[in-house]
Parts: C-alpha cells; structure tokens; sequence
C-alpha cells in the first residue's frame, strides 16, 4: 500500500514537473519573452508590415548559414537554443506519461507539439515558421529520448531476474 501511495505521489510530482517546463518553454521559446512588452508588440508589428516573411519552408537554409558562422555567438545561440530547450521533452514525457513511452509515440508527439508551435508564432506574428526550427526541435527530443532510454537501460533492472 505505501509503495502504491509513493508511486502515485511521484507521478504527482513528475507531471507537475512536466507542466512547469511546457509552461517555461511556452513562454521563453515559443513566445522568447524577455521581460519587455514593449519589445514583445514590437516584435509583432514588425512581422505584422506588409510584405514581412515569417515563414521558411526550405530545408537548412537559416540552419547552413548558422552552420557556416558557427564560431559567431548568434549563430550558435540559435542552432543550441534550438535543440537544448526540447531536450527535455523526449527525456520528460516518457517518463512522466508511461502510454508516450515508445520511440513512435514521443517522436510523434514531440513533431505535432512543434508544429503546433510553429503555427503558433506564424499566426501570432511572434515569430517564424521555419522548417529547420523543426529540425533542430526535433534533434532535440531525440537527444532528450535517448538519454532516457540509456538511463532506463542502465537504472532499470531486468524484470525477468
């Protein structure tokens, strides 16, 4: 019975955790506030002018360019706040939804979950639709999965000993 209660306490706190970092990504990723309003409608009414671009639907154009100025911080701030935010998201999910714990199920919902974000900022005007935001989003989750999937080979004992 105790174990039952702990397990289920620790489920309570795993989906807070979850919903904590959904919450943190929303507002410092999707919407990249920065503690200024002022600088969040600025940004809107610049995509918001007529003949403004937020969308980039060829593949590793913005991302070849970064590759290239690797070595300059914007470059690499981009390409790493790309992928590092969504680290945690193939690590957490698994972990937290036990039914999101296949490779197929996180990869899915991780790239309907980034599409839904890119969407977000290309109707919003608070950013880009950028295909290789999904890419790098995507390279992210992955990464996120596969650390959870070494520390569940490593930390998890084998159920048929």
């Amino acid at each position: 019975m105790y174990g039952r209660l702990k397990m289920r306490k620790q489920g309570k706190i795993l989906k807070i955790i979850w919903w904590v970092y959904i919450a943190l990504l929303f507002v410092f990723v999707v919407v990249k506030f920065k503690g200024s309003f002022y600088e969040l409608t600025d940004r809107i009414s610049t995509y918001s002018m007529q003949g403004s671009i937020n969308y980039n639907l060829i593949p590793f154009r913005s991302m070849s360019t970064q590759i290239e100025y690797i070595t300059q911080w914007w470059a690499l701030k981009n390409l790493l706040g790309n992928i590092i935010p969504f680290i945690p998201f193939g690590f957490l999910l698994p972990i937290t939804y036990k039914k999101f714990s296949s490779t197929i199920s996180v990869f899915f919902t991780g790239l309907a979950s980034i599409l839904l974000i890119e969407i977000f900022q290309f109707l919003t005007k608070l950013g880009a639709f950028d295909v290789d935001d999904i890419i790098l989003n995507m390279i992210g989750i992955v990464c996120g999965y596969l650390m959870f999937l070494v520390i569940k080979h490593i930390f998890v004992r084998d159920e048929g000993l």
